[in-house]
């Protein structure tokens, strides 16, 4: 797909599933990555980014500390999520309750990859971050 942008607000179903907006997910994509993001959000990459990361990881010294932790919770998080023919993934109960996910959910574009949010804690983040925008990087 190349880049992701913007931000989505969605509902998850009864059954944990989201409804990837369109301009995420190409039509046709049939797996995708799903891994602990920062800031308590989840990560998902398409294959082609996700073996990117993977290639990141492997450069790093499994033999420093930070590296080892680093490398063990990245990949001890990540699952494979099939899209359904209706251009859905399943969270599930297990991943929502471990990442604190409810049912409203905001999903958004970085760059190689996309992040679901708690609604409730992108708000948080917001508000928190919003502020200093472009202020410690010079810009804006």
């Amino acid at each position: 797909m190349g880049k992701f942008f913007g931000t989505y607000e969605r509902l998850l179903d009864e059954k944990g599933r989201l409804q990837l907006p369109t301009k995420l997910v190409e039509k046709g994509t049939k797996k995708l990555y799903m891994l602990r993001g920062f800031e308590g959000c989840i990560s998902i990459y398409e294959e082609d980014e996700f073996n990117k990361l993977i290639a990141k990881l492997e450069s790093l010294d499994y033999r420093n500390e930070e590296d080892r932790a680093y490398i063990r919770l990245t990949t001890a998080s990540v699952n494979e999520l099939s899209v359904d023919s209706h251009g859905r993934i399943t969270l599930g109960s297990a991943i929502m309750n471990s990442y604190r996910i409810g049912s409203s959910v905001t999903l958004i574009g970085v760059l190689d990859h996309f992040e679901v949010w708690d609604a409730g804690e992108y708000a948080r983040y917001l508000l928190k971050n919003t502020m200093s925008y472009g202020v410690s990087r010079g810009r804006n």
